[in-house]
């Protein structure tokens, strides 16, 4: 009987650890993580935001009223419709997520936009946006001929990631101002703010409030925030100025990412680059936008335009701005007008925000801003 103690201890290890494997806990997570598709008719990266997936194909190579992709999703997560099945896509499809283990779903909006015209049309209003409905913050969207486009993203995803309870869309760093506008129905207000425990945890303190036309990455937030941010859509146009309204007040006391205090004053900025996406892909593994890290450095970029003193703005009203794009390397216009080229606009009511050097209570208030361009 002494010898076949072993035999027994080694069942009874093999049968608890087949009832913990058991009772192991599904995945609650209901994501799409990724989205497969032919690069070679992918000019641009596809764009997977909180809600949002957008493909951009080149013309010509897919009938979009036919069209399938297949993707990849948190572990066990079910997706209707299928990935593979065929949809027509000539408006944007819904897809709903179901977490593995049945009790959290998430739904995304999925466009297929061929790159035959610019989405980014050339005045923006703020007029236009829509509200997360789980997370409640704001989401700025263009109107173009009719048909809506998720051109501007912002940091408030990851914002919602360091906070607990946020429930209304002025607790978050962007968001939309109905009082303090220049025109139309609304403007885009952008504020720093402190990202709470957790943020300070990982070192990033504070959040300038910011808007930029691209996407946001959701996923490395917190780890990587400067890749995170991913700025520029494909843009077909040659632009000559940025011209717009703003106003600026800083907040009262500037600190760093260890909330040091720091003697000067905060200030805003403002600014447009235009970049050769196929330069930066042939340079950069495939990767087809600027981050956080270069997107006022790289070499493909071919101009830049950029409000010159982003400090407190005087009275109580709008200012009005115009700079010109400072071209600073060659461009081939074939080659814009075929869509290689991106433009990102770039808002943040801290300039070194990014290095989380701000003033918590700095606002920026930005209307009616346009794109001048060549005719």
């Amino acid at each position: 009987m002494l010898k076949l103690r072993p035999f027994f201890l080694i069942l009874l290890t093999v049968l608890f650890l087949s009832s913990c494997i058991k009772d192991e806990a599904q995945n609650m997570e209901a994501d799409i993580t990724q989205v497969v598709i032919d690069p070679s008719t992918t000019p641009m990266t596809p764009i997977i935001g909180n809600n949002t997936i957008v493909l951009y194909v080149s013309p010509n190579i897919y009938d979009v009223t036919k069209f399938k992709f297949d993707f990849k999703t948190t572990e066990g997560a079910k997706v209707s419709p299928a990935a593979g099945s065929e949809q027509d896509f000539s408006a944007p499809i819904t897809y709903t997520v179901t977490s593995q283990d049945g009790q959290f779903n998430k739904q995304y909006t999925v466009q297929v936009i061929e790159l035959s015209e610019s989405t980014i049309p050339n005045e923006f209003a703020f007029d236009n946006y829509i509200i997360d409905a789980a997370k409640h913050y704001t989401i700025f969207v263009d109107v173009v001929n009719g048909k809506t486009f998720d051109n501007w993203a912002s940091g408030n995803g990851g914002f919602a990631i360091s906070q607990t309870g946020l429930n209304n869309p002025e607790q978050y760093p962007t968001t939309f101002t109905t009082t303090d506008k220049r025109s139309g129905t609304s403007a885009a207000l952008l504020e720093t703010k402190l990202t709470g425990a957790l943020g300070a945890m990982f070192g990033k303190p504070i959040a300038a409030g910011n808007l930029f036309i691209g996407s946001f990455n959701t996923n490395s937030a917190l780890l990587d925030p400067l890749n995170a941010t991913r700025f520029g859509l494909p843009y077909n146009r040659i632009p000559l100025a940025l011209e717009g309204y703003y106003k600026y007040s800083p907040g009262p006391k500037v600190t760093d990412k260890n909330m040091k205090e720091v003697n000067m004053a905060d200030s805003c900025d403002i600014y447009a680059v235009l970049y050769n996406r196929e330069e930066l892909a042939a340079t950069e593994k495939g990767r087809t936008y600027l981050n956080g890290g270069d997107i006022l450095t790289h070499k493909s970029i071919v101009a830049i335009a950029r409000l010159e003193n982003g400090s407190k703005t005087e009275g109580t009203g709008f200012v009005h701005f115009r700079v010109p794009f400072q071209y600073k390397a060659a461009f081939n216009e074939r080659l814009v007008f075929n869509m290689d080229y991106n433009l990102a606009i770039v808002m943040s009511s801290s300039k070194y925000g990014d290095q989380f050097l701000g003033a918590v209570g700095s606002k920026l208030t930005v209307d009616d801003i346009k794109i001048i361009t060549q005719q």
